[in-house]
């Protein structure tokens, strides 16, 4: 397990580098098809949040969270396992909920007062057709140890497209999926966190 997930994230950071500084390369890049056959869930959501918990001994950690909502108008129903990261321009890349503790949540949903809302754990499963079945989730993350100015958030499960790939260095068959790429800018410091603006820069579709 540790070598596959070394290799995906080797292969992401070398995409992400494509991406973001060589334009001219973007191109040999793989992108989503332009009309696609494949199923697409409906994905709003609303731009991150900072938010305070208090744990065992009066300890506070900050976290940030992403709140989100999934209809399925695919026509049939289908198995919803939502793989949600954030890369910081500062080189870190980070799955959401890893290393989370349950309070962040209960916080979170105290807060937003949504009894619909489902934990990470809660929200993975099958989502039977149409609105009244739709599923609110939210995507939770430890606070950055480094003063960051931009976020990308990727979020992967939401469709069936895929394309099979070799990887760049190992030459090894990867198969990557369609995700959305929703990008946001932070401008101010982290010493007033509360106070952080959170910028949306727009949302793209790519394949990762």
């Amino acid at each position: 397990m540790a070598n596959k997930t070394t290799t995906l994230t080797t292969t992401f950071l070398i995409f992400a580098a494509m991406m973001l500084l060589s334009p001219p390369r973007l191109a040999a890049f793989p992108e989503p098809s332009i009309v696609s056959k494949a199923w697409l869930f409906n994905l709003s959501y609303d731009p991150p949040r900072p938010i305070a918990v208090t744990g065992l001994g009066g300890s506070v950690r900050w976290f940030w969270y992403m709140t989100y909502k999934i209809t399925n108008n695919t026509g049939e129903e289908r198995l919803f396992i939502p793989e949600i990261t954030i890369y910081t321009d500062t080189g870190t890349l980070t799955p959401a909920d890893r290393g989370v503790p349950a309070s962040a949540f209960d916080a979170i949903k105290n807060r937003i007062e949504n009894p619909l809302l489902e934990n990470p754990a809660e929200i993975i499963g099958k989502i039977l057709q149409g609105p009244d079945h739709a599923k609110e989730g939210v995507a939770i993350w430890p606070q950055f140890n480094d003063d960051v100015d931009h976020i990308t958030i990727f979020f992967s499960g939401i469709s069936g497209e895929t394309q099979a790939i070799h990887h760049p260095v190992t030459q090894k068959r990867v198969v990557l999926r369609k995700t959305l790429m929703i990008d946001y800018s932070l401008p101010g410091t982290i010493k007033d966190i509360q106070q952080q603006p959170v910028v949306s820069e727009g949302e793209k579709w790519v394949m990762r």
